[in-house]
């Protein structure tokens, strides 16, 4: 049952030694740097303002603190965690137009099929009025259609791409990817 001393102290060791490797992972990561994504708040402003309802007061907040580690010069790690409907989609598209207004590139992957389309008709409804280039990719997309999508990431000319696992495929190359949305 985990109550004997040395089951106790085998199991401190190895929670212990989890978190030094975590540490040790996240510090590499923060060495490599990343490149600062400014803060747009004109864009910002305009697609909050276009939304059909007014963002909360968490999601406000949580917008920010992703804007600040956004501009900063290391890679952001962050997990935005929240029951259905609390807005998580709404800060995600937050992040990516400060990414996408920085010149950047963003990846957005849902780990099913149904979710992605979901993420695909709001990012659509938010983004198509700000004439941001979006693409579509999925284990589905296949022949020319996928080659057509695939020449318009590595060029450049889809700065929103959302899909499923088969956005980190071999084959799959960004033009300049400035943010990973899972």
């Amino acid at each position: 049952d985990g109550q004997h001393p040395a089951q106790q102290r085998l199991a401190l060791e190895e929670l212990v030694a989890h978190n030094l490797s975590l540490q040790q992972l996240r510090q590499q990561q923060q060495a490599a740097g990343a490149p600062p994504l400014a803060a747009d708040e004109s864009v910002q402003a305009r697609f909050l303002a276009s939304l059909p309802f007014a963002p909360t007061g968490a999601q406000l907040r949580v917008l920010a603190e992703i804007a600040a580690d956004l501009a900063r010069p290391r890679p952001m790690l962050r997990l935005v965690q929240g029951d259905v409907g609390s807005g998580k989609t709404l800060v995600a598209a937050g992040a990516a137009l400060q990414a996408l207004a920085s010149g950047f590139q963003v990846a957005i992957m849902a780990p099913t099929e149904i979710l992605a389309e979901q993420h695909w008709r709001s990012f659509e409804t938010w983004f198509e009025p700000l004439g941001i280039a979006m693409e579509w990719l999925s284990g589905r997309t296949k022949g020319r259609k996928r080659e057509a999508a695939l020449q318009r990431i590595a060029g450049g000319e889809a700065g929103l791409v959302i899909g499923t696992h088969a956005l980190f495929q071999q084959d799959v190359a960004f033009n300049r990817l400035g943010l990973v949305i899972v």
